[in-house]
């Protein structure tokens, strides 16, 4: 049996190349013709289902009830790309951050464009400010973002790594509620310094966990920090007391 996940997984790391660039082609005819974003929105969905779907990861949501019906900003523990990928089939129409850097990439920086990802510009201060008066707009429109709060991919199976202050500043610049979302079971789908794609089980499941919404309108730059530990607590919380993912292969 172990052979047949390492086959499958091999198989979908090799596809999963060409769906990122075939369905990143359609978005951008798509885009180019229609210029509708809920279209490319429903492309980036399907294209993390398919991803899901070839590594056999099932995507479970707890808590949709949760999710406000406005622009908000969704925080979640990043420990692997794969939280990527399964809140990308799951919540339709959230906007991810990424680094700037990557908006250089040949045809894959224009997709990111034209799905209307966030750039991250971390030590440029008036690019952050720029960004943060662009968003506010976009935020007003009803739009949605994700962003780690641990400012990158980590992984402890007891607590969540210390939370950055960009997040919040973000969020509490524009006055919209933070939603946290504990995301189980996607290090095992594809630790950090792995490339295969779910090598853990054959059926593998990951778990969304949505969080009540916590308002940032009223905090000031000085509350940023009491901000911070109410969320990091909640999530933190979770995650410590969440159901242990047990290997039976």
């Amino acid at each position: 049996m172990k052979a047949l996940i390492i086959l499958r997984s091999l198989v979908a790391t090799i596809v999963f190349p060409f769906t990122v660039l075939i369905l990143g082609s359609v978005v951008i005819v798509s885009n180019l013709i229609f210029g509708n974003t809920r279209l490319d929105d429903k492309i980036v969905m399907l294209w993390a289902k398919i991803t899901c779907f070839m590594s056999g990861v099932k995507v479970v949501v707890e808590g949709r009830e949760n999710i406000p019906k406005q622009g908000c900003l969704f925080l979640f523990n990043h420990a692997s790309f794969f939280d990527i990928f399964a809140m990308a089939a799951e919540l339709d129409g959230l906007r991810f951050g990424a680094k700037a850097e990557l908006f250089k990439i040949p045809v894959f920086g224009r997709v990111m464009r034209m799905i209307r990802t966030l750039p991250i510009a971390r030590n440029n201060r008036e690019e952050v400010i720029k960004i943060y008066d662009e968003a506010k707009v976009r935020f007003a429109h009803g739009e949605q973002f994700a962003l780690s709060p641990e400012g990158g991919r980590f992984y402890n199976p007891d607590h969540l790594f210390p939370f950055k202050a960009g997040p919040f500043l973000f969020a509490m610049s524009a006055a919209v509620p933070l939603v946290p979302v504990v995301v189980n079971g996607a290090y095992e789908a594809l630790p950090k310094g792995s490339f295969l794609f779910n090598t853990y089980n054959w059926r593998h499941t990951i778990t969304l966990k949505i969080l009540e919404p916590v308002q940032t309108a009223g905090y000031n730059q000085e509350q940023r920090k009491e901000l911070q530990k109410i969320v990091y607590e909640r999530m933190d919380k979770y995650w410590h007391e969440r159901p242990r993912i047990a290997q039976t292969l």
